[in-house]
């Protein structure tokens, strides 16, 4: 199993989101009460889709080599929002983390003394555990501002899968999680010397 990257300039048409929820709800017929078991945690879900006919062959190219290089569905694409690659809000720099345990949907972020009163905005992207198989990219779930010394504490959904160890790497430009293919075929066509429809049906995966 490989990493594969998404290239920052594929000529993407549409890139739909989504999660898969994992949940088991029980209802009585009496009384219409409900209760809902999580199965599992939820998955993200993404779909990569090019022009139906894409105007430059190398473009065409870049879309073969890129289904090729997943090998079915062996590899997995680390994924980034390719509509919103860093965050609406101010906050840049080099950032830690301050620890968290698995379950946990809010983070302590150390950004610097310089980043004090910077921001991280409602529906911004972070992402944490990023150089193992273990990443995660959060959603950021409320606006959130860093304080006088560059701490900032932001609450986010899903839950963290795995703990969050102290100092590690907090990731704001690009952050990604890891998908492997929902199916094993893909096709293209071409036509009047152009090629397209490409597509990749994705689902988050961090299983070896």
């Amino acid at each position: 199993m490989n990493i594969v990257t998404l290239p920052s300039d594929l000529p993407v048409k549409r890139q739909d989101f989504g999660l898969q929820a994992y949940d088991l709800t029980f209802s009585n017929s009496e009384s219409g009460a409900m209760q809902v078991a999580v199965l599992g945690p939820a998955r993200r879900t993404c779909t990569l889709v090019s022009e139906e006919r894409i105007p430059l062959m190398r473009d065409a190219a870049a879309w073969r080599s890129l289904v090729h290089s997943m090998r079915g569905q062996v590899n997995m694409l680390a994924v980034h929002d390719m509509l919103q690659p860093v965050p609406r809000g101010t906050a840049r720099g080099t950032w830690t983390a301050v620890a968290a345990s698995a379950g946990a949907s809010e983070l302590t972020i150390r950004m610097g003394a310089s980043e004090g009163g910077k921001t991280l905005l409602q529906g911004d992207w972070i992402g944490v555990n990023q150089g193992s198989n273990r990443r995660q990219m959060l959603h950021v779930q409320a606006d959130a501002v860093a304080d006088a010394t560059g701490v900032i504490t932001v609450r986010f959904e899903p839950v963290l899968r795995t703990p969050v160890v102290a100092g590690s790497a907090v990731v704001w430009d690009r952050p990604t999680c890891l998908m492997r293919r929902v199916d094993s075929k893909t096709t293209w066509a071409s036509e009047s010397r152009t090629q397209g429809g490409f597509s990749l049906d994705l689902m988050e995966s961090w299983e070896q």
